[in-house]
């Protein structure tokens, strides 16, 4: 296992808990609470998470973990949705529901579809039905809020939250997967959260760029995004099925 501390090489390190880790083929991720001393010499705390390549002297199975979550909502039976409107509520619910399970309340405030809060921290989020060009014009609304915020918006987080499967929703696998990769640098660079809520599960919800600050959403989301490529094998090897 190899993990390179986002730090500089003089810092002295004094101490370093794992807080979470997630393991997938050849690699790891690792949460880590990291204790150094500062210009000062005096001892501060960061969390970091940082991933390396790891390798196995044997094969092993994974056993599958669910996301933390205290309570579920229930699942729905099909991977479409009858029009705009119940993909958005669905979105929305999905959501709602994981920040409210990890301690956020609604709030109101402008900027965004809606916003929840805790402990005088923000999260800011905006859904949409599809990754298009549409959407990245809501994803660039964010950045500009962020930024509108100025010394406060570092202190909150920001999604663009859409169905993980688009294709029941007009949009070719490959092309949303395009979408991610075209413009996954600059929103994770925003610190623009986006995130595919599974379309049969909403207790289940992928991360596409960066984490949240909240401890307890990037233990969900180090869970959630081990997942991600095995619902993504799964539907393609279903769609083959039904096509021939």
């Amino acid at each position: 296992m190899e993990i390179t501390l986002p730090l500089d090489g003089k810092v002295v390190v004094t101490k370093i808990e794992v807080l979470e880790k997630a393991k997938t083929p050849g690699r790891i991720k690792l949460l880590l609470q990291v204790g150094f001393l500062n210009d000062h010499g005096k001892e501060e705390r960061e969390i970091f998470l940082c991933e390396g390549p790891l390798r196995t002297l044997r094969k092993s199975v994974a056993p599958v973990i669910e996301p933390p979550k205290a309570s579920l909502l229930p699942v729905r039976k099909q991977m479409d949705f009858a029009s705009c409107e119940e993909t958005l509520a669905y979105l929305r619910e999905a959501f709602s529901h994981l920040l409210q399970d990890k301690g956020y309340l609604p709030a109101e405030r402008e900027g965004a579809d809606f916003y929840f809060e805790r402990e005088g921290k923000g999260f800011f989020v905006n859904c949409v039905v599809r990754f298009d060009e549409p959407a990245f014009e809501r994803a660039r609304s964010l950045v500009e809020l962020r930024r509108s915020l100025k010394s406060q918006g570092a202190a909150n987080d920001f999604a663009l939250v859409a169905p993980a499967i688009q294709e029941p929703l007009g949009i070719p696998l490959r092309h949303q997967e395009r979408w991610v990769a075209r413009h996954q640098e600059h929103l994770s660079v925003q610190r623009i959260g986006v995130y595919g809520v599974n379309n049969e599960d909403p207790n289940k919800i992928y991360p596409f760029t960066v984490y949240p600050q909240a401890l307890e959403l990037k233990r969900y989301f180090m869970i959630t995004s081990q997942q991600w490529s095995l619902v993504r094998s799964r539907y393609v090897l279903e769609r083959t099925k039904r096509e021939e």
